[in-house]
Parts: C-alpha cells; structure tokens; sequence
C-alpha cells in the first residue's frame, strides 16, 4: 500500500468516519449505522498451501458490523488508473476471507472434538455459518471507471456454446468513483464525507467548489485535515490551527483556494500576456472586492521585469568581460609566437 492512500485509511480507520462512509454509501444517507456498531477486523490474511508454504494477502480496511465483515478497497491502492482485472482481485479477496473462517471453526470443532461423520469429514456442521463479506472500492481517478464491474465481463465465451454461460458463476464488485459520481448521489453521504468527496471531485474548479459549499456545514478537523492531504492544499492547514473547537468552518477553507486560484490566474496573465486573464481576474476581482489583488499583481510584475532587465545588463557586463579577456590572451598568444620566432 502506497503513501497516498494514508490519508483515506487514516481517516476512515477511525469508526465514526467509516460508519458515516457506509450510511451514505448503503443506505443512502440514513443513519443506519454508528461508531458503537463497528469494531476492527484482521487487515491480513495468511493462508497455508501446503508444507511450509504460505501466502498472505492485505486489505487497505476491513472493519467488522454486527454480523458482517466490510473491505475497503481505497482507490485501487490509490493509484490513478483503474485497475483492469478488479473483479478477480476482489474474489480472490473474499474467497480467502471465507476460507479463513471456514478454518477457524474447523479449529474450534477440533479441540471440541464435537464432530462426527460427514460433519468430522467437513470439519463444518450443517448449523455452522460464516459471516458475508462486502467490498467496496473508492475509487478517486480523474478519468472515468471503465473497468470491468462483473467477472462476466473479464471472460471470453466466444468459444463455448451460449446455453454454457449461464453455469459459469459471476461476481460483482461495487465501485464508488467520487469524481465521476453525480452530485446528488455525493449529496446524500453525512456533511464531512460529501464535504470531502466535493473537495476532490472539484479539486481543480474553486469557483464550482464554492458553489456547492457556500452553505456547507462546519466539519470536524480531521476532515479537513484528511481534504488537505488528499487535495495537496496546505493552506487548508491555516484555517485549522486557527479554528478552536473539534470543528472547522469550511467557507473560510473554500476562501483559501478561491483566492489562491485568483492570485495563480493573475500571475499566468501577466506572464503570457493574455488580455482574457486579466478580464477573468478583474471581474472575479469586482465580485469579491478584491481590486487590490490586480494592484499586487501589477507592481509585482514590474518589479519581475526590473529584476529581468538588470539580470539582462549583467550578462551583457560578463560576455563583455569575457571578449575583453579573449582578446588579451588571443594577443598575448601572438606576443609569444612573434618572440620564438626571433
């Protein structure tokens, strides 16, 4: 598991988080779920092949709900790029899940010694069962999922008559993919998931951000701090160590980056000298009040091409230094070739 899934596991390792992830993923939004339901469940699963032979596999969460086991996957181990071959991933996932559990019981039926017949054959008695296990994979890619949701859909039956396909067993996966998801399904998770979840699908578009958000709810400050490790805005850091309290205003947080963007947007104007950026920047300028911004802007500017200007004169002083310095050793080296001709 790579660094830049730690601030997704982080968070929701933390049982309230991963409640709030689970009532707005399954249940829409109702509060089905709290932090007293869920207890920690083995991230690793070993298991023996044979003599002296084992594998393990890690999961980025797993959490325990009465009755139930929960994986998260978080962002096909955050990479960016979706990961093909996912409904295998996951079924190899669950099945070791299943046989772990299958192997725990064996083991308590063992030192019982409470079996026989088909069921000591089995290691199993017919009212044993084992606990269901979900996967969910958060998915957070700039470009759309098109990877396959079903194993069906990673499987050639080309090649095999068509009344066959209905004995070849399939399995689904569940994938959220936050940037491509529509706002009113973001809408519908508790306000510091939806907060965080709008915060990475508009990462790149502050004015859509503010709009969403111009009525957000304050959330808790490991929220945010989770947003400013997973957006990269350090900035947003500010406004926590300002904020007293278990919560953080988020309008001053979306302030942040508005006003980051404009300053980025005044800077990209005045370097490549478009007359459209400065129209952008002084409307955006207007609207919020900030004329001193272009100000800034300006001054900052001319003190850049003073800077230039004097880097510019300097490098004709040394190329001049040098010609000079070429020309009195070119002379020097006649001086000598006239002197060994003598």
């Amino acid at each position: 598991m790579g660094r830049k899934e730690h601030p997704f596991v982080w968070y929701y390792n933390k049982n309230l988080h991963f409640a709030e992830l689970l009532n707005g993923w399954l249940f829409h939004g109702g509060s089905r779920l709290n932090a007293d339901d869920i207890s920690d469940s083995d991230r690793r699963i070993l298991m023996r092949k044979g003599r002296n032979q084992y594998r393990d596999r890690y999961r980025d969460l797993c959490k325990r709900i009465d009755g139930m086991v929960f994986r998260l996957l978080v962002g096909v181990e955050h990479q960016e790029h979706v990961h093909y071959a996912m409904p295998v991933r996951v079924m190899d996932y669950d099945s070791s899940s299943y046989s772990l559990q299958k192997d725990e019981i064996t083991g308590r039926h063992e030192k019982a010694q409470d079996l026989e017949g088909d069921e000591f054959l089995s290691g199993f008695s017919g009212a044993d069962r084992l606990l269901p296990v979900v996967s969910l994979i958060l998915y957070c890619g700039s470009r759309p999922w098109d990877g396959a949701l079903r194993l069906h859909e990673l499987l050639d039956f080309e090649r095999i008559p068509p009344e066959l396909k209905e004995y070849v067993m399939d399995y689904s996966i569940h994938v959220l993919d936050i940037c491509h998801t529509s706002d009113e399904r973001l809408e519908e998770f508790p306000p510091d998931i939806r907060t965080m979840f709008l915060f990475i699908k508009y990462k790149d578009d502050p004015d859509t951000l503010m709009q969403k958000l111009k009525n957000a709810e304050n959330v808790y400050r490991d929220t945010c701090e989770a947003i400013a490790d997973l957006v990269g805005e350090r900035r947003l850091k500010k406004v926590i160590s300002r904020e007293k309290g278990d919560k953080v205003c988020m309008c001053k947080a979306i302030d942040i980056l508005v006003m980051d963007g404009e300053k980025r947007g005044e800077r990209r104007g005045f370097e490549r000298g478009e007359l459209s950026g400065f129209e952008r920047g002084e409307r955006s300028g207007f609207e919020r009040g900030k004329l001193s911004g272009f100000e800034r802007g300006a001054a900052q500017e001319r003190k850049n091409t003073e800077l230039e200007r004097k880097n510019v004169e300097r490098q004709k002083k040394n190329v001049e230094r040098q010609r000079k310095r070429a020309e009195k050793a070119e002379a020097r080296v006649r001086e000598l070739e006239r002197m060994l001709k003598l």
